[in-house]
């Protein structure tokens, strides 16, 4: 733009507009408010891009290309362009706008932003401008991206899931707290440096009883996605916060990745199977017992075995101990049930692998796929046994003596 004018930029959008000018008019009205006079042709040039954006909404996807729009307006004279951007933003054409905002000519883009956040006032959805040229830090490359992690799953079947991506300023980290029955529990969204992510993993918890592990982040993406999924089904929804994560999170995969815990290589599966009990002799399955009714179930009928005088010995109540678990075991372990803890299993086995626990990943493997068809499986049955470990002799030794019908003390 030449010199000083007092030639406003919605003055001039208002001579491009009034119809019973012609082009030589507008340009000696310009001349006269200070502008430097454009050509005839410059100013119907303008004239034909303000009739490009007065299209109706409906006939815009047909319409001439937003490029090609936003090309013919930065090829205007300066007031001339920027009088056609106003009429772009009162004509809510963002789509030209967001060209415009990303084009070399600084005073262009600036006008073309500011008419985009008057759209944002006014309650219109807009795009973000896309960003342009190398980014100050580069994202890391894909031998150094960040991995993610979940951790071990608990009694209840939650676990925390850290999904995370290389971003511009260093890692972007969603950590979500979920369970395989309530969904998403809790949920945050964090953007750390690189150092700060590396400090990060050493505090993941790696304890006897809950520990962690790398996961690829297609696999903890999923994880989530199913976690949503069985919240919803189950009638628990997210926290406020999960649609926010969800911007960062984007889609779920559209095929689901194989779990990690399938890789485990597993020799003699009926040996690792019949050993199904011996997983909660390892400190990441002690804490693993049945839901709260079903096991206060199994403990009144131990306190029944430990004081009936129908079991004259230690013998005979230890086995009517072991067929109580059987039928508490058939009887918690439905279809449904074996289905979910099938996929805890096959999650533990990556953990437990993870931690160069071989033995045990192949039993909780093998287990898994034995809970396909047979819930009398040795951990089923622990599950109950190891829960209430020692109660039997326990309240057998607090009962009274057992008496004959004579009268007798029985040994």
């Amino acid at each position: 733009m030449s010199g000083p004018h007092n030639l406003t930029v919605d003055e001039c959008l208002a001579l491009l507009k009034d119809a019973s000018l012609r082009p030589e008019s507008i340009a000696e009205e310009m001349q006269c408010a200070g502008v430097s006079r454009p050509q005839p042709a410059q100013v119907q040039a303008a004239r034909d891009v303000l009739a490009k954006l007065q299209t109706e909404a409906g006939a815009q996807a047909a319409g001439p290309d937003p490029k090609a729009v936003a090309a013919e307006i930065a090829a205007l004279p300066e007031i001339l362009a920027l009088a056609v951007v106003h009429a772009a933003g009162r004509a809510s054409r963002q789509e030209v706008l967001l060209e415009l905002a990303t084009s070399p000519a600084r005073v262009l883009a600036k006008e073309a932003k500011r008419e985009l956040q008057k759209l944002k006032q006014r309650g219109v959805q807009v795009q973000e401008i896309p960003l342009q040229g190398e980014p100050i830090l580069k994202p890391l490359p894909e031998g150094e991206a960040p991995v993610s992690y979940a951790s071990s799953i608990d009694a209840y079947g939650e676990r925390a899931v850290w999904w995370t991506r290389a971003a511009r300023q260093g890692v972007e980290v969603v950590q979500v707290v979920l369970s395989d029955l309530k969904g998403i529990l809790a949920v945050d969204a964090l953007a750390l440096s690189r150092r700060s992510w590396r400090e990060f993993v050493k505090r993941l918890p790696r304890q006897d009883v809950v520990s962690s592990a790398e996961i690829p982040r297609e696999h903890a993406r999923q994880l989530i996605a199913d976690a949503e999924a069985a919240g919803a089904r189950n009638g628990f929804s997210p926290p406020p916060a999960y649609s926010e994560a969800l911007r960062i999170l984007g889609p779920a995969p559209a095929t689901a990745p194989p779990a990690p815990g399938l890789a485990v290589e597993l020799t003699d599966e009926l040996a690792h199977q019949m050993a199904g009990a011996a997983l909660f002799e390892d400190p990441l399955f002690m804490t693993w017992i049945p839901e709260e009714d079903d096991l206060r179930r199994f403990a009144l009928r131990v306190d029944e075995i430990a004081t009936s005088q129908l079991y004259i010995d230690a013998r005979q109540r230890q086995q009517a101990f072991e067929r109580a678990a059987d039928d508490a075991a058939a009887a918690y372990f439905t279809p449904q049930r074996r289905a979910l803890y099938a996929q805890r299993l096959v999650e533990m086995a990556h953990v437990l692998a993870s931690e160069k626990r071989l033995d045990a990943a192949r039993t909780a493997l093998a287990v898994s796929r034995a809970l396909e068809k047979d819930p009398l499986n040795p951990f089923c049955r622990a599950l109950f046994t190891h829960a209430l470990k020692g109660r039997l002799e326990e309240k057998e030794q607090a009962a009274p003596p057992r008496t004959t019908p004579s009268g007798l003390i029985t040994p």
